[in-house]
């Protein structure tokens, strides 16, 4: 980042309020997904929206929170598939977009009307993808297991509704056996942390504790990508998080690392025989999964609020002004990285004429933009990785054009498969709280968010 371009992000970082900034937060990085047949498809999650790539990183185009369709404050749970589709889940439901982020559909049927808390891609078979609900209802809640064949177009539920009195919080499916699928959060009277297990594809459930007394909710970290009996298991905690694994497929558990603050990242290797994790206390922690011997990968501290591990190496969120960078890029397992996103190094995505995103996204950022600092005159990024120097929603895309209405971005309608209604106030300097149901699913929603955006999902 150019120091003209950082002291352009320090004005507007005064200008513009901690209560006004990224909906409430600054701006950060929160979860990071790559694609898993095109590795240069790149997704960000940020409290300021959606960022995207295709081209590993030299380019990134925004999409607004108004056009996928989650609330403000909500950090939608995210994946791709193998056609690069985009999922995002939130308690809005389990929005869809089949062409790089220029429309956006909310998923009829199975998910309509439900809290989709998490989403997750089958590795082997990338077409295939698995959602959780986790909806109140009827003094219980509504925890079904969703899934697709075909990159996202239809859904269906599979299996049977897991345990009603299960707060889930995430699900993986093991990438050498997808019949195999786990569920995590809490359960009982005393919300305690554990994991459901499928070995039928969610026909069946069986329920195993997990040995933590400290408080706190469980969130799938990993399965290995050979052993489906190999499960990873954080426990969100205070002060310290902690980390289990499971060689049982569940039933067993050992603690294998106690935090010293948050742990926001969590990275399994490719081949499966080592372990990263992160937090902004604690930095980046590296061990072999023979031994667990966790150690510092770097002398500075990173403070990372994600983690992924791919082909290419180890991607990191950091502290823009900290650690020099908003999403990194480790080659040698964590001792250095390279900047691949910079906060104002984004622009609008270059979207037709008429598109939901062209009627509801370059008004938005005429907010945004000039909060992270972004290039006024930086040519929109084509979804499929070029930049053009035309203006946004004139065909090619461009720079932030503040022509939508407010009446065209509410009436913007998705691609096939449903509709997504955009909020008036989409994203970027709006203090305007996400809308909440009263009563019993009111303060069920909060206790999701207070539990799930604290997670930084891997």
């Amino acid at each position: 980042m150019s120091p003209f371009k950082k002291a352009s992000f320090v004005v507007a970082a005064v200008l513009c309020s901690s209560s006004a900034f990224a909906n409430g937060r600054f701006p950060a990085a929160v979860q990071m997904v790559v694609d898993p047949v095109d590795e240069k498809h790149l997704v960000l999650e940020a409290t300021f929206g959606m960022l995207e790539s295709a081209d590993g990183g030299k380019t990134w185009g925004w999409i607004c929170e108004g056009i996928v369709g989650y609330p403000n404050q909500e950090d939608p749970a995210l994946a791709v598939t193998g056609d690069g589709s985009i999922l995002a889940g939130s308690s809005a439901g389990l929005s869809v977009t089949h062409d790089r982020g220029c429309s956006w559909a909310m998923v009829p049927g199975a998910a309509d009307k439900q809290y989709v808390i998490d989403t997750a891609v089958e590795p082997i078979t990338p077409a295939h993808a698995v959602a959780v609900t986790a909806t109140a209802l009827d003094g219980g809640f509504h925890v079904a297991l969703l899934e697709t064949l075909d990159n996202g177009a239809h859904w269906s539920q599979a299996g049977v509704d897991a345990p009603s009195d299960l707060i889930a919080e995430t699900v993986e499916v093991a990438p050498s056996a997808p019949t195999r699928v786990y569920l995590s959060g809490v359960a009982g009277p005393m919300l305690s942390p554990v994991v459901e297990r499928s070995d039928d594809r969610g026909q069946t459930w069986t329920r195993y504790s997990i040995p933590w007394m400290g408080g706190g909710s469980a969130y799938i970290a990993a399965v290995d990508p050979t052993n489906p009996d190999r499960v990873y298991v954080r426990i969100d905690s205070s002060p310290s998080d902690q980390l289990f694994v499971s060689d049982d497929g569940a039933k067993t558990w050992t603690l294998i690392h106690s935090t010293l603050g948050e742990m926001l990242g969590f990275a399994l290797s490719p081949d499966g025989s080592k372990v990263a994790l992160g937090g902004p206390q604690e930095g980046i922690l590296v061990a072999s999964t023979k031994d667990f011997a966790f150690a510092p990968a770097a002398l500075l501290k990173l403070h990372a609020r994600c983690l992924k591990w791919k082909k290419a190496g180890i991607y990191a969120c950091g502290d823009e002004f900290k650690d020099g960078f908003t999403l990194g890029l480790s080659t040698d397992e964590g001792k250095t990285f390279e900047a691949v996103y910079h906060l104002p190094d984004v622009a609008l995505l270059a979207c037709k004429d008429g598109s939901p995103y062209a009627t509801t996204c370059p008004d938005a950022w005429t907010q945004v933009g000039p909060v992270v600092g972004a290039d006024p005159d930086a040519g929109a990024v084509d979804p499929a990785g070029s930049t053009s120097s035309a203006t946004a929603g004139s065909g090619a895309g461009g720079a932030a054009a503040s022509t939508a209405s407010s009446s065209s971005a509410a009436a913007s309608t998705a691609s096939a498969g449903g509709s997504v209604a955009a909020p008036s106030s989409s994203s970027g300097c709006s203090t305007s709280p996400a809308s909440a149901s009263l009563g019993f699913a009111g303060l069920f929603a909060a206790a999701l968010l207070a539990f799930g955006r604290r997670r930084g999902r891997s």
